[in-house]
């Protein structure tokens, strides 16, 4: 019996102990053969690791979504954080989840590239939780990225997104957050053409205290 996997289940007969070796209608042999033909078609299914079987489910699982790679406790009132190892060739784009961090007083959350510390462009909307107005702010040649407000509740959540840090192009940053009261949408880029594999994040004075980092790579696709 040739196998149906994975187009359907097979069914297969099972022996019993009266079964002899040579049973003309349990044939010994023909239960290797079935059971062979059936595990080679759930092995191919499966994939082995780094498939390029677009139809396996090792590749369905790795060239979608996210993979994580690491995850950075913040400490008690430190300065900054830099997050080594974090952008390398394996992806093309990553996401940052922070949560649970907080500050002395209510400051502006900034990022940087490795240790490059100009040529960063962008435009950010914050509006707070309590009123209807919205802040535009413009950052022209700037030392940083604009991540979001950081202040003493510690409630506050993260979501940074870096496009191609590891290329030798312009990196691409984007922000969504909500902290000290506001709620802020940031985007931009680093006009510099160099390649990064780490980044710091800090506040505009004083120190950070608690929260987690998490770190993730988006499969290429």
């Amino acid at each position: 019996m040739a196998t149906n996997f994975p187009g359907s289940l097979d069914s297969f007969t099972n022996p019993s102990a009266s079964d002899a070796m040579d049973s003309v209608t349990v044939p010994h042999a023909t239960q290797h053969a079935d059971l062979n033909d059936a595990v080679e078609s759930l092995q191919a299914k499966v994939g082995v690791d780094g498939s390029a079987d677009t139809g396996s489910l090792d590749y369905k699982v790795t060239q979608q979504g996210l993979t994580f790679i690491k995850s950075v406790s913040i400490g008690s009132g430190v300065s900054s954080v830099t997050v080594t190892d974090a952008f390398s060739s394996t992806f093309k784009n990553y996401l940052v989840i922070i949560t649970a961090m907080a500050s002395g007083s209510l400051q502006n959350l900034l990022v940087q590239c490795g240790n490059r510390g100009t040529a960063y462009f962008g435009s950010s909307t914050r509006t707070l939780f309590t009123s209807t107005s919205v802040t535009v702010i413009n950052r022209y040649n700037d030392s940083n990225f604009y991540a979001g407000e950081v202040s003493s509740t510690g409630n506050a959540y993260y979501e940074m997104r870096f496009l191609q840090p590891n290329e030798l192009t312009s990196t691409k940053f984007d922000a969504r957050s909500f902290g000290g009261g506001y709620w802020v949408n940031f985007g931009g880029v680093n006009s510099t053409v160099e390649t990064y594999t780490a980044f710091t994040f800090y506040p505009a004075s004083g120190t950070l205290t608690g929260g987690t980092l998490q770190l993730y790579g988006y499969n290429n696709g």
